[in-house]
């Protein structure tokens, strides 16, 4: 029996940039204004005197932080944490290859939300206002993803990543599986430049090559830059309500295609309505093939803070369809799926 269709498993590794030797440095650390206590996971900002960003980095678990300025001038640093307002600093001076050395002492600034109302299934909102309710939690998760971003890349608290690849019947039982173990690496879950999923979608048909002759797909995963691009934001429809079942102490934004023929994704950022952190992102494919049902192929990420005090994704998985083909190479029936995951745990 041959199979045409295959989960794409790769990951995406960003290379890391290395600043010149005398660059212009903002070096210190982000306390708590209420008792000087060190502010862990922390996004820090470099705005230069436009207010645009040049360079962000998340706190330590002490609250301490590096920024690199492209050039000598006036910036100010932005303070952006889960759940509360975002702060700024006055302007600073940076010299040229001078290391400026801060405490930056931020007062609580807590976000609340007034009462969550339950939306009908019809409406369609779609580039949420700034000041809305969608608009401020979607803000948050933005927040929430990139910190953990940040923090797997930088190889944030002393964490290996568990991963397996699976193959299983059309009910889902497992036929085979492969796990491994190595580093705390980048972004888990394979996804694509927004640029790129707007024209191709989140599935792209793979030519045939020599391991691979009859071809397959590649399934792309959504990311922070995905999920908040202006593409995303202006081409599918969101939603918001209070948890459901085991999430009623959340709230949950939704997200569906406004509209398009693609491959597309669909799913729900479920939010902790106290603290305002992203627990758990889930998504599943829509417009596919005649042969995949509705439910199946698609993932999800929980996020939780570790004990090292790092907000990170703690478990993940992604699955898609495989197919059996004819002679022609077109698809006859569901064959079974592909999926891909992980955990983090301590390191021994």
């Amino acid at each position: 029996m041959r199979i045409a269709k295959m989960l794409g498993a790769a990951l995406v590794l960003l290379a890391g940039v290395c600043a010149p030797a005398a660059a212009q440095r903002v070096e210190g650390r982000v306390v708590s204004a209420a008792d000087s206590v060190g502010v862990a996971t922390a996004l820090v900002q470099l705005l230069d005197a436009a207010g645009a960003r040049v360079a962000r980095v998340g706190t330590a678990a002490g609250g301490t932080f590096g920024l690199n300025a492209p050039a000598p001038g006036r910036y100010t640093v932005a303070v952006l944490r889960i759940g509360q307002r975002p702060w700024r600093s006055a302007p600073l001076d940076l010299e040229a290859g001078a290391v400026r050395r801060v405490v930056f002492a931020v007062p609580d600034a807590p976000i609340t939300l007034a009462a969550i109302p339950i939306e009908a299934s019809s409406a369609c909102r779609t580039s949420p206002a700034e000041g809305s309710l969608i608009g401020a939690l979607l803000a948050e998760a933005d927040k929430a993803l990139t910190l953990t971003r940040l923090a797997m890349e930088s190889g944030a608290g002393a964490y290996l990543v568990e991963r397996y690849e699976r193959t299983q019947t059309e009910s889902f039982a497992t036929m085979d599986s492969v796990g491994t173990i190595d580093d705390l690496g980048a972004w888990p879950i394979k996804s694509a430049p927004p640029e790129s999923l707007a024209v191709h979608g989140f599935v792209r048909e793979d030519a045939p090559t020599a391991d691979r002759q009859l071809g397959g797909s590649t399934y792309f995963g959504p990311d922070a830059t995905v999920l908040f691009s202006p593409w995303f934001l202006s081409t599918h429809c969101f939603g918001v309500a209070g948890g459901l079942e085991t999430d009623g102490d959340a709230v949950v934004v939704t997200f569906r295609p406004a509209g398009g023929r693609r491959a597309d994704i669909e799913g729900r950022l479920i939010i902790a309505r106290r603290t305002l952190e992203l627990r758990r992102l889930e998504w599943r494919y829509v417009r596919l093939g005649w042969w995949v049902g509705r439910e199946g192929a698609g993932g999800a990420m929980v996020l939780a803070r570790l004990p090292s005090g790092a907000y990170l994704p703690s478990s993940w998985w992604m699955r898609g369809p495989v197919a059996e083909v004819n002679a022609s190479r077109e698809p006859r029936r569901l064959y079974g799926w592909k999926e891909s995951g992980g955990r983090i745990v301590p390191s021994p």
